[in-house]
């Protein structure tokens, strides 16, 4: 969940041994990604989940002067 958005993903060997297919569907399309290992799709995962809940928290705002 990102917010009160339901945010999926799944990695998916393509042929044996790779490539591996990274696919997140999120409310506003599906992200693709094809990468050599396992490993790298599971770390691109992670960068696109935090930049999924960094987008939904709330940041305080600046007060002018």
């Amino acid at each position: 969940m990102a917010g009160s958005e339901r945010v999926t993903w799944e990695i998916v060997t393509v042929a044996s041994g790779g490539p591996f297919k990274l696919s997140v569907v999120h409310p506003r399309g599906t992200i693709v990604e094809y990468f050599a290992t396992a490993a790298d799709a599971v770390k691109r995962e992670q960068e696109l989940e935090a930049l999924f809940l960094e987008s939904v928290t709330a940041r305080p705002v600046a007060c002018a002067s």
